[in-house]
């Protein structure tokens, strides 16, 4: 397992926010059933996903993504693009609480292809990776934040 720390300025954080957050999507290719008009691109998990209540099944049912003409679409492909950030697990924290002056800071803890595939992400939207003492630092005190609550889990539960 490799373990980055990435600095996250004032600026940056809306887009690493958005990043970190977004929702699994569904990248999707469809046709309208009524008059053959194309669609092609994202629909958020939510809205493909969808169940009729247990009191009517409970099965699933296609999306209402509907075309101009009102006719629904009928979906030729969809690809499952997951958030591999929510799904893989991180840390962020305040400078203050890592006794540092400014900024905010991401821990992550991920094999290396993990890194290979999604690292550029976070570069595009702002983060810049940690090297260094200035690294080491952070590490060792979310790390040192994550014993103190697991003992403390231990002690309650132990």
């Amino acid at each position: 397992m490799d373990i980055r720390v990435y600095k996250l300025e004032a600026a940056a954080m809306p887009k690493v926010n958005a990043l970190l957050g977004s929702e699994d999507m569904f990248e999707v290719k469809a046709k309208c059933a009524k008059c053959g008009e194309a669609f092609e691109g994202k629909i958020k998990a939510s809205e493909f996903s969808q169940y009729l209540p247990a009191e009517k099944g409970g099965k699933e049912v296609q999306p209402k993504k509907l075309c101009k003409c009102g006719g629904a679409f009928k979906f030729e492909k969809k690809e499952l693009l997951k958030n591999e950030f929510a799904r893989n697990g991180y840390t962020l924290r305040g400078a203050e609480a890592l006794g540092l002056k400014e900024g905010n800071f991401l821990y992550m803890k991920a094999d290396a292809d993990f890194f290979k595939k999604n690292e550029h992400l976070l570069l595009q939207a702002g983060a810049k990776l940690l090297s260094g003492k200035d690294a080491q630092h952070v590490k060792d005190k979310i790390e040192a934040e994550e014993e103190s609550a697991a003992a403390g889990m231990g002690g309650i539960f132990g």
